[in-house]
């Protein structure tokens, strides 16, 4: 898959393109992924995936940027396991901000020659949102390509979307999120030092950076897999201010099973599997540990279960 930064350094042949803003890359975003690159098989062209590198809220209204569900590195990879031929993280700025819906077209169709594009039911585009699923189908027979419209991917009653997948995780949902996305939640980052209070407690943790501007689930125990250099770990993944021990910033803390070494300056992926029980502040230390060796003991029963056969 190529990845570029700008629709004009396409220098490849004809192309399907899907567009939208891809944040979460959910089952939803899968369908329109999936039907570019079956149009581009069917047709032979190539397939290319359009999104932004930041939310265009973050030039139309900043007030009004959600926590996002993934970070630009966490998008590529998600969107290259659906393996296009291509995908064009665009920068969204001011003046594109400013295209109208037609000056918006004009310049797809100038640089990446489509001959179908692929949006979802409510995708809108140029100057306001004004462009419309229904628009870009007129316009496409001006520009030479057919508009194609995926419709809403429903799952348990309600549209997949990104507004959702937010809501379900900020209820602690992750159940629910994971079928939503087709993936567990995962927070990934660099370890760095934190206060060194598992270790003390015979629960050595790996402190994961706060990741910017991404959503975060409440605080609280999680049964998590950690994913480091290919290898997966079963944790115990805690998201919180210490409260029994209280001081420093809001840590990302996973206790890996049946780990032994260092993890200072290493890239983990830690996918969040189930939400366990609040963050609570306890009588003492004592108490905390004590609570750690059962929330321990859960997380293994936990994926222990998952191992079994499941019956049909």
């Amino acid at each position: 898959m190529k990845l570029l930064t700008h629709e004009t350094y396409w220098q490849g042949p004809e192309t399907v393109v899907a567009l939208g803003m891809f944040d979460g890359v959910h089952i939803g975003h899968a369908q329109l992924i999936r039907t570019a690159n079956h149009l581009a098989a069917l047709h032979d062209l190539k397939s290319v995936i359009q999104t932004f590198s930041t939310h265009p809220l973050s030039i139309i209204a900043p007030d009004r940027v959600p926590p996002m569900l993934t970070t630009r590195a966490e998008k590529i990879a998600a969107i290259s396991g659906y393996r296009p031929d291509a995908l064009i993280m665009r920068p969204f700025d001011a003046a594109f901000a400013a295209l109208s819906p037609e000056a918006f077209v004009q310049t797809l169709a100038q640089s990446l020659h489509p001959r179908h594009i692929v949006v979802g039911f409510n995708y809108t585009f140029g100057l306001k949102g004004a462009g419309t699923p229904q628009l870009l189908t007129e316009l496409g027979r001006r520009y030479g390509f057919e508009t194609h419209v995926v419709g809403a991917v429903v799952r348990d009653g309600e549209t997949v979307s990104s507004t959702r997948i937010r809501e379900l995780l900020q209820q602690g949902r992750m159940g629910e999120a994971t079928r939503l996305l087709g993936r567990p939640y995962s927070l990934c980052g660099e370890v760095v030092r934190g206060k060194q209070l598992g270790r003390k407690l015979g629960f050595p943790t790996a402190n994961l950076a706060w990741p910017k501007n991404k959503a975060i689930p409440p605080k609280g125990v999680y049964f998590s897999r950690v994913w480091m250099e290919g290898d997966a770990y079963e944790a115990m993944l805690n998201i919180g201010t210490h409260p029994t021990a209280p001081g420093g910033p809001p840590s990302i803390e996973a206790y890996l099973v049946d780990f032994d070494g260092d993890l200072y300056g290493k890239h983990l992926r830690v996918e969040l599997w189930r939400y366990r029980r609040p963050e609570q502040r306890f009588a003492s230390l004592d108490a905390l540990k004590e609570q750690m060796g059962l929330d321990l003991e859960a997380t293994v029963q936990f994926f222990e279960e998952r191992k079994k056969p499941q019956n049909k």
